[in-house]
């Protein structure tokens, strides 16, 4: 996997370029999803750029960095009346597209159901930042270290994009093209992002986070996942690797090496193997490769330990 130039995975760059002047950059208001379609579709058909933003955060960020910047962005941040809820469902958690991570971390049944996801939320920045932050923006942004995406990915959620053409579903483990790269078409932005019901409450949910400090830094190494246990056996599982590929990712081989399989079953060489064919990690200026693998092994093994238990 290679690199953006003169980046290292999920990080900007040391050397900075100036800040560009936001005054350049046209802010366009809808007052409805609609309007907000009409728009996107419009920039479409007349070959312009125009980017969806919700809290801003990372969009910020990137212009202090000097990341080239849209002439035109869309800024959604007026449609929370309808786009910012969460809502409980037959189907299972619809997270609107402009849900914070504080409108979640203030709900004590989404706290209750998804202890992980919660957890996830609360290691996202500051709290400045979870008071704007989305988790249709985390999903978005498409980073190999993102914080509450590669949990949404354990917990089988999916993505649902709205355009003047319709609404399609798709799961997130099929959402990324590649680093920083997403499906979604110029004139569609998410509306929602739904957790299936027979997720919320699952007692398997896991997630740990390994970086330099407690919080507000970038991931080296981490590990989201839900585990079903039944009579000692490991019945289903799902296990998605962060800043270990260039997106969050969904790893099948190591899911299918470990169903059906006891705590003594489990052969680390085997699982190593099937680690392998999950996961070709990088060196870069955070860790090494070697460390990413050993430690991403060590995490599994600890998850298995752990939800083994409960």
């Amino acid at each position: 996997m290679s690199e953006q130039p003169g980046m290292a995975l999920g990080e900007y760059p040391t050397t900075l370029p100036s800040p560009q002047l936001l005054r350049d950059v046209a802010v366009l208001r809808p007052n409805d999803l609609h309007h907000a379609l009409t728009l996107l579709d419009e920039a479409q058909r007349a070959g312009q750029a125009l980017r969806p933003m919700a809290g801003c955060t990372d969009l910020l960020v990137e212009a202090h960095f000097g990341k080239p910047m849209p002439a035109q962005v869309l800024d959604l941040w007026a449609l929370r009346h309808s786009l910012g809820t969460l809502q409980w469902t037959e189907r299972g958690l619809r997270i609107g597209a402009l849900a914070t991570y504080r409108t979640a971390l203030q709900d004590p049944r989404f706290c209750a159901e998804l202890p992980a996801l919660a957890k996830a939320a609360s290691l996202v920045g500051a709290t400045q930042i979870q008071a704007r932050g989305t988790f249709a923006g985390n999903v978005e942004n498409a980073s190999p270290a993102a914080d509450a995406a590669p949990m949404l990915m354990a917990l089988d959620a999916s993505v649902e994009l709205t355009s003047l053409r319709g609404v399609r579903e798709l799961p997130l483990h099929s959402y990324y093209l590649g680093y920083r790269r997403t499906v979604r078409m110029p004139d569609e932005i998410i509306t929602s992002l739904l957790i299936p019901a027979d997720r919320l409450g699952h007692p398997g949910q896991w997630l740990r986070k390994v970086g330099t400090r407690a919080y507000q830094a970038i991931t080296k190494v981490g590990l989201a996942g839900v585990f079903s246990w039944q009579d000692g056996l490991l019945q289903d599982v799902s296990l998605v690797a962060v800043s270990m590929a260039a997106t969050p990712l969904r790893c099948f081989a190591m899911e299918g090496y470990l169903r059906h399989k006891s705590l003594s079953d489990l052969d680390p060489i085997g699982l190593r193997q099937a680690q392998a064919r999950d996961l070709t990690p990088i060196d870069d200026v955070r860790s090494t490769a070697d460390y990413r693998a050993e430690v991403f092994a060590r995490l599994v093994e600890q998850a298995l330990r752990e939800t083994a238990a409960t």
